[in-house]
């Protein structure tokens, strides 16, 4: 049994490993892994040299590539390190045999001792480029694993098999394909077209959307005044990348406050977004590595109740509420825990008993006379800025609520008032894939959902490490950076980029960066097998109807959501032939993670289901 996987990142990984671990020493079984980086993927192949600066945004104890007993389904685990135990044990030997990785993985593994330090997204494709040897010592005489570092272009079905076009050219026969494609780039939208040519014909710079890592930025110098569109996690690596990346370097004062001392050859930047707002801080970790918050109110009883009622579908609304209820909830327990309520002992147990029946927590807190604590005020975590006057020092004000966000972040994932309830969020997060996957939103609510949640769960939940906050408050002060308000738009006036806000304000600069990656929309994917398939009708994208008839289109490669087989344009499932992970985002829900020990963490859990179906099937 030929078996080829298309992606060598965790999911692809995660595969292999069930493949050659589960199956019978009597079954012969070929395992081949394509992919144009290294192992571990584009987004931590370690030879790219900006991987070496760029961090992950997950603790290195809550990172691992081996499945463990809390993966449901997932057959009989065969442990190994988790990161930061791979770090203490056996990255030092394995980085001294293996001279293609550079000497700062090496300095890095060193100082890397605590669980709750971040490592480089490189760091991460080092330690799966040890898994991988590891895995292939595992193999048994009638199994073969290999990897090939090449793309693969196009699939045909030929028979019950499937014919692999390599970019070389070369024809390989599989029996079963897995599909673990991560985020594709894209064709570039009408206005980024125009940007494009417009900055080849005023000799400006334009970074279209890609990978931060792969951007060139070696241009980028003191005399130019960059325009960045977008917040989000791209965003703080460019922040990396125009200030570390130029030289700078950042340094703590006598108050334990990041400063920054620039090279002199740092682009003055000007960033926004339409939320107007980066990403909280991660909060400081206080959770051991498959440590997970009990929800009270958002649980499945409760999700299923809703169904019930609702004849077998949940309002957005309610969904929503139920989510609000239990961040409402974590929010007001950690402002008990933090001792600045004045409350005493028994009006504190009363309070959280009064929490649990409470219909509007809020004003539960009212009640016990917590007026003079700031409410937990969901539209306000949305828009910061929704009460500010007209004529204030925009600013300074945004250095004050970064301030805000790093002073509680500091106070860790657990505890801190706002960061540790942020956090819950990634803890209930297979509850919500859960919604998704039993089809509990009708077509209205789901698009609801999109648009309302999707954003309010990336801005609190999906943020950098506290650090890269504390940078770019730094490279505020030294006059390096600034954030526009809401609402940025960018246009072309007397050839340069302007940018302008809600608020009115105005800047230009000679060169755009689009901070973000390509979308998950199939349809606008520019990777050459995603297109061929597509061409060839067997990537569709999955339709939805909403209650007046008309009807939309997920931007995620259609597939049967219990097996991961393709759904082809005829609406029939081609057999052996599976696709998961970031393609599939908006039929599933929120791909973008990192395995996590003792959680039955997604990647591995989806990874073991498909490998069990492949080899059941032999």
């Amino acid at each position: 049994m030929q078996v080829a996987i298309i992606g060598a990142g965790p999911r692809g990984l995660a595969v292999a490993e069930r493949l050659i671990n589960l199956a019978d020493d009597d079954t012969q079984i070929d395992v081949q892994i394509y992919d144009p980086y290294a192992i571990g993927g584009r987004v931590w192949d370690p030879a790219i040299s900006q991987n070496e600066q760029f961090l992950m945004n997950t603790v290195i104890d809550q990172i691992t590539l081996f499945n463990d007993e809390s993966i449901e389904n997932g057959g009989t685990p065969y442990p190994g390190p988790t990161m930061i135990q791979w770090l203490k044990q056996e990255a030092s030997a394995f980085l001294a045999s293996h001279s293609e990785f550079t000497e700062h993985y090496s300095i890095e593994a060193s100082r890397l001792t605590k669980p709750d330090d971040f490592s480089s997204r490189g760091m991460m494709g080092v330690y799966a480029a040890w898994f991988f040897e590891w895995l292939t010592r595992r193999v048994r005489p009638n199994q073969t694993l290999n990897f090939t570092k090449q793309s693969v272009i196009n699939v045909v079905k030929i028979g019950t098999m499937f014919q692999l076009e390599l970019a070389d050219g070369a024809q390989i026969l599989a029996d079963h394909v897995v599909m673990a494609l991560g985020h594709s780039d894209d064709h570039l939208t009408e206005e980024e077209t125009v940007f494009k040519a417009f900055a080849a014909q005023h000799h400006l710079k334009y970074v279209t959307p890609t990978h931060p890592s792969e951007a060139d930025l070696s241009d980028f110098h003191e005399n130019d005044t960059v325009i960045m569109r977008g917040l989000g996690l791209s965003f703080f690596d460019y922040v990396a990348a125009l200030s570390l990346g130029k030289g700078g370097k950042f340094t703590r004062d006598g108050t334990g406050e990041l400063v920054y001392e620039p090279s002199g050859h740092e682009p003055h930047v000007i960033a926004g977004s339409r939320g107007g707002f980066p990403l909280h801080a991660r909060g400081v970790n206080e959770k051991l590595s498959g440590e997970l918050y009990q929800p009270v109110f958002f649980t499945l009883s409760a999700l299923t109740a809703l169904r019930d009622a609702g004849n077998g579908h949940i309002s957005y609304n309610s969904f929503e509420n139920l989510i609000v209820k239990e961040l409402t909830y974590k929010y007001w327990l950690n402002r008990l825990d933090s001792k600045d309520t004045q409350l005493t002992h028994n009006q504190i147990e009363d309070f959280k008993k009064a929490l649990l029946t409470g219909k509007h927590l809020n004003e539960t807190a009212k009640q016990f006379g917590l007026t003079h604590v700031p409410e937990f005020d969901i539209e306000l975590i949305r828009n910061p800025a929704r009460d500010l006057p007209e004529k204030v020092d925009y600013a300074a004000w945004f250095l004050d609520y970064l301030l805000a966000d790093i002073k509680d972040a500091r106070l860790g994932n657990k505890n801190a008032p706002y960061a540790g309830t942020f956090d819950i969020m990634r803890d209930i997060r297979d509850l919500v894939r859960d919604v998704i996957a039993q089809n509990y939103f009708s077509a209205d609510d789901y698009e609801k959902f999109m648009t309302r949640f999707k954003p309010l769960d990336i801005l609190v939940s999906v943020g950098p490490p506290l650090e890269r906050v504390e940078q770019l408050k730094a490279l505020i002060k030294a006059g390096i950076f600034e954030v526009t308000a809401a609402n940025i738009k960018v246009t072309t006036v007397a050839g340069k980029f302007e940018a302008h806000d809600i608020r009115g304000q105005r800047f230009q600069g000679n060169a755009l960066i689009e901070a973000r990656l390509g979308s998950t929309d199939m349809a606008i994917s520019r990777n050459p097998l995603v297109t061929n398939l597509k061409n060839s009708g067997m990537f569709v994208q999955p339709l939805r109807t909403r209650d007046d008839g008309s009807t939309y289109k997920l931007g995620a490669i259609n597939v049967d959501p219990k097996t991961f087989e393709v759904i082809d344009a005829s609406g029939v499932i081609i057999p052996h032939l599976y696709v998961y992970g970031i393609p599939l985002e908006g039929l599933k829900w929120f791909g973008t993670v990192i395995p996590r020990p003792g959680v039955n963490t997604v990647i591995l859990r989806e990874g073991a289901w498909i490998a069990k179906r492949i080899l059941e099937q032999t």
